[in-house]
């Protein structure tokens, strides 16, 4: 399984409320926080000072003690802080223009390459699935051509599933193929977006030798792919890769006699902005050596509070710290 980052040791902490939490103190955090809240405080308990270690800690109503906290991190080890706000997910988009030359007797096509086929994560393994108009006697028009391939394509991508592209006729003879978002299990399946690409087609069926592609339309690609930042998708791979750090590596292959159940609070339908704390801790080892690490706090982007009260504990934190801490939100 590929790794989401090259650190040793990565933790989340997932903040699912919309309120930042007005408690300065540990003790006050676990008895009285609402779930889902996340705040930066010291280490010894009390509040978050100037250079003195902290830590993050989480609300958590389905953790064993009610809350999840963060590592011990020391002010004067901490590297970077970046915050990344919430951006949506963006499919694959691309038309293909209505066709041309038009003629009797000539066989229309859109081909489209799938790759990664079934889940390889290899580009050098592909599928290829074509849509298919052939024309009569007579000239047929370019709503006819695109209508056509149109029911072409999607019945032969119904028979991998249908769940991988969508093809729609844009009219004026226009075809619109996009990506479909992918869904995750976690552990099982990623979620990875459809790689794809498109070509066009036109063959004469009277030539007798040598046949070629004689399409004269375009194929435009409207929009690429890009996974978005702090996607319920990414939160839900993170959380679950970054899990095994904390708790059971192997994830109850050993059942019934593990470790019991991996708490998750990360959930596909929400929407997160990122903020990365990349530091170091020192291992215990013959010699000094020191192990880099990160720990990524997700705070549900509806509202910019929750993310804003993140910042301002670790900027209190960090204030004679030669880091710099990203401004609020606005």
């Amino acid at each position: 399984m590929s790794v989401f980052g090259p650190n040793q040791v990565e933790e989340p902490i997932i903040g699912t409320g919309d309120t930042a939490p007005a408690e300065t103190t540990i003790a006050t955090f676990i008895a009285t926080a609402t779930d889902g809240e996340v705040a930066v405080l010291g280490a010894g308990g009390g509040a978050v000072a100037d250079l003195e270690p902290f830590k993050v800690l989480q609300k958590a109503a389905g953790a064993v003690n009610g809350y999840e906290f963060s590592d011990t991190i020391d002010p004067k080890k901490v590297d970077k802080v970046i915050l990344a706000t919430y951006s949506a997910e963006v499919q694959k988009d691309v038309d293909v223009a209505a066709f041309a030359p038009l003629a009797a007797n000539h066989t229309y096509a859109v081909e489209v390459r799938i790759f990664n086929d079934g889940g390889t994560l290899s580009p050098e393994n592909f599928a290829t699935v074509t849509g298919y108009y052939v024309s009569g006697a007579t000239v047929p028009t370019a709503t006819a051509v695109s209508a056509g391939i149109v029911s072409s394509l999607n019945a032969n991508l119904a028979k991998r599933g249908g769940n991988e592209l969508t093809v729609v006729d844009e009219g004026a003879g226009v075809i619109g193929i996009t990506g479909q978002a992918q869904s995750v299990v976690p552990g099982k399946i990623i979620g990875k977006q459809i790689e794809f690409e498109v070509i066009a087609k036109v063959f004469d069926n009277a030539a007798l030798v040598g046949q070629e592609n004689i399409a004269t339309n375009s194929v435009t690609v409207a929009a690429e792919n890009n996974p978005g930042v702090g996607t319920g998708k990414y939160a839900v791979n993170l959380e679950w890769f970054a899990k095994g750090y904390k708790y059971e590596v192997y994830r109850t292959t050993g059942y019934p006699a593990d470790f019991g159940s991996t708490p998750y609070y990360a959930s596909q339908s929400t929407t997160y902005n990122a903020i990365h704390v990349k530091y170091k801790s020192d291992r215990i080892s013959p010699s000094l050596e020191e192990q880099p690490k990160v720990l990524t706090i997700l705070c549900d982007s509806t509202t910019i509070v929750p993310t804003n009260g993140v910042l301002g504990g670790l900027r209190t934190a960090l204030t004679s710290a030669p880091v710099a801490v990203p401004a609020d939100l606005v």
